[in-house]
């Protein structure tokens, strides 16, 4: 339990800090040049994308057994109301970092 947890904690951690690096050059690239932006953005999607086609499974993301709604919520109503307000949260705040917020 403990090295699943290091492991979750350290992929994490690297995604995160992927994703600031990607808004640093995001947007140093974007003080530069608008259309170079576009540029090296579409120029990194074509990089991925044989790579995707070629090697991700086709059944990614696909379930082998029924899952229904009523499955997904716990019996503790505390956990069901976490995970809503969760639901919110984030919500909220990828909301504002990925939309009002490039624009300010």
């Amino acid at each position: 339990e403990q090295r699943l947890f290091k492991l979750v904690a350290g992929i994490t951690g690297f995604k995160n800090s992927l994703k600031g690096l990607g808004y640093f050059l995001g947007a140093a690239i974007l003080a530069q040049s608008y259309d170079g932006a576009l540029v090296a953005m579409m120029a990194l999607v074509a990089l991925a994308w044989p790579w995707a086609v070629l090697k991700l499974d086709g059944d990614l993301g696909k379930s082998n057994k029924k899952v229904t709604l009523a499955s997904v919520f716990v019996k503790n109503p505390k956990i069901n109301w976490l995970s809503l307000a969760r639901a919110f949260l984030f919500g909220s705040r990828d909301l504002w970092f990925e939309v009002p917020l490039p624009f300010f």
